[in-house]
């Protein structure tokens, strides 16, 4: 059996799917020697298949067409759930073993003090180095992609959880990397992968996998790694062929790259617009007749700008973003997994086009498209209930959904908007965009609030006042497109 090196806080498809199967290739090559255990955050059943099935897993490789390649994956060695406080303990016994990291794969919503992921990463931390010493080395990366995600969880680490004694603070400062990370690898749900799929996968597999994992083929970037210190131990960079990257220098770009270029397209382009109209898959909504060339639109906007910003040599905006629009059009994926967090997800991917200098240098049809895109996700956000802690939408189709965004700020704030005037609308939308607090992971600053783009707020406004007002998303899209020349 493999020796545990690596401890994963988390049990979700992306985990599986990109670094629990790169450290599955690297043994296979001989080019690394460990194995993972795992612990899954919430509940015990994936932890429970890890177990039974001995670790091994099969990532089955699809598009709308079928399926290109199925592996079977056994880097996995042991699992635990640590919903409870036994499962803890068994995870933490496992800190006696020489590490060379932690994963963390856990959404946004979980990076942060006291969400349990965190809590469980500040004391594994503690329990290697009281097992190991101030001499030991250990490298964490979060593989959720928010931006300077390792910069993020590190400080949360050293700044909002007690300092526990000086020489273990000095440890976590000088021998611990939490590197910046930027993944990329689209794994829809189960559910909404084709069931001709599903059974043409499991009669090759011929066994009981409880853990598949649909992914599309692996993307040209799938994992960049910023390992300033040169101390990950596990030779990701091996792995170049599949798209893996481990820079000594700063992925910054790469990151914002990823952030604007790709995320974007999910959300504000296409996800909230497609769930509102009644797709239930992005794919659907990506193809649509009037969606589809709003998005290129969009998305061609996107890309000026942030190449003006934010320039890589050698690399195309334009092309990186499209390849995307192209790969979501081929896979089937949920838009309502994707409809979550939607204030992280607008500061990480839209603030930065509403500051942007170059805004102004923009079309006035992309100007349009960006502002109707920001205000669907709005009409998302905008509940028609509130019962305690459980906030209900409604889509233009009639149906009900719950608003899962756990900072209810906006949604408070646009709460009873429905059949309300331009004017109402402009000071709520006001108070949105005028909150720092919203569009700055760092401290707020006043520099950093939307408001200040009055043509972005002007626009928003008017667009979001139809969608409150009876226009469907569809509607007012109809109405934006035929102003292409």
């Amino acid at each position: 059996m493999l020796p545990i090196r690596i401890l994963a806080i988390g049990a979700g498809g992306l985990q599986r799917a990109l670094t629990h199967q790169f450290v599955h290739i690297l043994n296979e090559r001989g080019l690394y020697n460990g194995g993972i255990y795992i612990g899954q955050p919430r509940g015990g059943e994936k932890a429970n298949a890890f177990n039974s099935q001995n670790g091994v897993y099969h990532v089955v490789s699809f598009d709308m067409g079928g399926i290109h390649d199925i592996q079977q994956i056994s880097s996995v060695i042991g699992a635990t759930t640590l919903s409870t406080e036994s499962g803890r303990e068994e995870f933490y016994d496992k800190t006696e073993n020489s590490l060379d990291l932690i994963l963390i794969g856990v959404t946004e919503a979980g990076i942060a003090k006291g969400e349990l992921a965190m809590d469980v990463l500040d004391e594994s931390l503690f329990r290697y180095y009281s097992h190991h010493g101030g001499d030991s080395s250990l490298c964490v990366i979060n593989t959720d992609n928010l931006r300077n995600n390792g910069d993020v969880v590190r400080n949360i680490i050293l700044k909002e959880y007690p300092r526990r004694s000086d020489e273990y603070t000095v440890w976590l400062e000088t021998q611990v990397s939490f590197l910046n990370e930027m993944g990329d690898r689209l794994v829809p749900q189960v559910h909404a992968v084709p069931d001709e799929i599903k059974n043409a996968a499991q009669a090759q597999i011929k066994q009981t996998d409880e853990l598949i994992t649909y992914a599309e083929q692996m993307p040209a970037s799938s994992l960049i790694l910023e390992d300033l210190e040169d101390r990950l131990r596990v030779p990701f960079a091996e792995l170049q062929e599949y798209g893996v990257i481990v820079k000594q220098t700063s992925i910054d770009a790469f990151h914002d790259w990823k952030l604007l270029l790709v995320n974007s397209v999910h959300v504000p382009g296409i996800t909230h617009k497609g769930m509102l109209s009644g797709f239930d898959y992005v794919n659907e909504a990506a193809s649509h007749s009037i969606f589809a060339p709003h998005l290129e639109r969009l998305m061609s906007g996107y890309a000026k700008i942030v190449e003006a910003d934010i320039p890589i040599e050698g690399k195309s905006a334009h092309d990186y973003t499209h390849e995307f629009i192209d790969r979501i059009r081929r896979v089937k994926d949920d838009n309502a997994r994707i409809n979550i967090i939607e204030t992280v997800k607008l500061r990480e991917r839209a603030a930065d086009i509403v500051r942007s200098s170059n805004y102004a240098n923009s079309t006035e049809l992309f100007k349009s498209d960006f502002a109707y895109s920001f205000a669907t996700v709005l009409r998302f956000l905008t509940p028609i209930e509130v019962s305690g802690d459980n906030y209900t939408g409604f889509s233009d189709t009639g149906s009900k959904y719950e608003i899962r965004d756990p900072n209810r700020t906006i949604q408070d704030i646009l709460l009873g908007s429905f059949g309300t005037t331009l004017t109402d609308v402009e000071s709520r939308l006001s108070k949105i965009f005028s909150n720092a607090a919203l569009w700055s992971s760092q401290e707020p600053m006043s520099e950093k609030a939307l408001s200040q783009n009055q043509d972005f707020c002007g626009r928003v406004a008017v667009y979001y006042h139809q969608l409150v007002n009876g226009k469907s998303c569809l509607e007012v899209l109809e109405v934006i497109n035929s102003g292409v020349a």
